[in-house]
């Protein structure tokens, strides 16, 4: 399904939304709200069949302009904004291809749900450590359901690296707020990521 169709002719300095439309080639054009690319694009919300099939994240950029190649938009980006939302390239950090929406934010963190991590090492776990995280959901699926799951991170903004947060760490980020920490700890199903999720949400809103 296609979402939106955007064509950019020239780029304007005028913000529309939190980021102005266009092409991020980094992080730090996203911090400064400077998008440094115009395209042609369309941006689509991938089916559930699409993504059972081929994997990925939930959003993918086609260009509509014949010289422009597929693996511009696959591996090169970064980000792109249609001047509502943000879409972080989860490829970039080995979070599966194509890209996740931000769902929030606050002036360290970004938050946003994306797929399994292609190389657990890298967020210092192991393969099995996963399957059994979140409570086992992971673990008790086949290939095709894994493919959809999507999992709670944040992108920090100084480092530049991704986190994902578990039932482990979450206090590391929603500590600052005692109220939140005390809904938190009454929540039977700590370690589901729709509770996880709810709490990043609400904290990264509060800051």
């Amino acid at each position: 399904m296609i979402i939106a169709l955007i064509c950019f002719n020239n780029h304007s300095n005028a913000q529309i939304g939190n980021y102005p439309e266009g092409i991020y080639m980094d992080l730090q054009e996203v911090l400064d709200k400077a998008p440094s690319k115009t395209a042609h694009v369309e941006l689509e919300h991938r089916t559930p069949g699409k993504i059972k099939m081929n994997g990925g994240n939930d959003y993918q950029i086609n260009a509509l302009d014949k010289d422009v190649k597929r693996s511009y938009f696959l591996k090169e980006v970064f980000a792109y904004s249609d001047g509502t939302d943000l879409y972080m390239n989860c490829f970039k950090y080995e979070l599966q291809y194509w890209y996740s929406k931000v769902e929030g934010e606050n002036e360290n963190f970004f938050f946003f749900k994306a797929g399994i991590p292609m190389n657990p090492k890298k967020f210092g776990l192991e393969n099995s450590d996963v399957s059994y995280m979140f409570g086992g959901i992971v673990g008790a699926f086949g290939a095709a359901k894994r493919a959809l799951i999507r999992l709670p991170y944040v992108l920090d903004k100084h480092t530049k690296a991704p986190i994902l947060v578990s039932q482990k760490n979450i206090r590391d980020y929603i500590g600052g707020s005692p109220g939140l920490v005390e809904a938190y700890n009454n929540e039977t199903e700590k370690d589901a990521i729709e509770v996880l999720s709810k709490y990043l949400l609400m904290w990264i809103n509060e800051h």
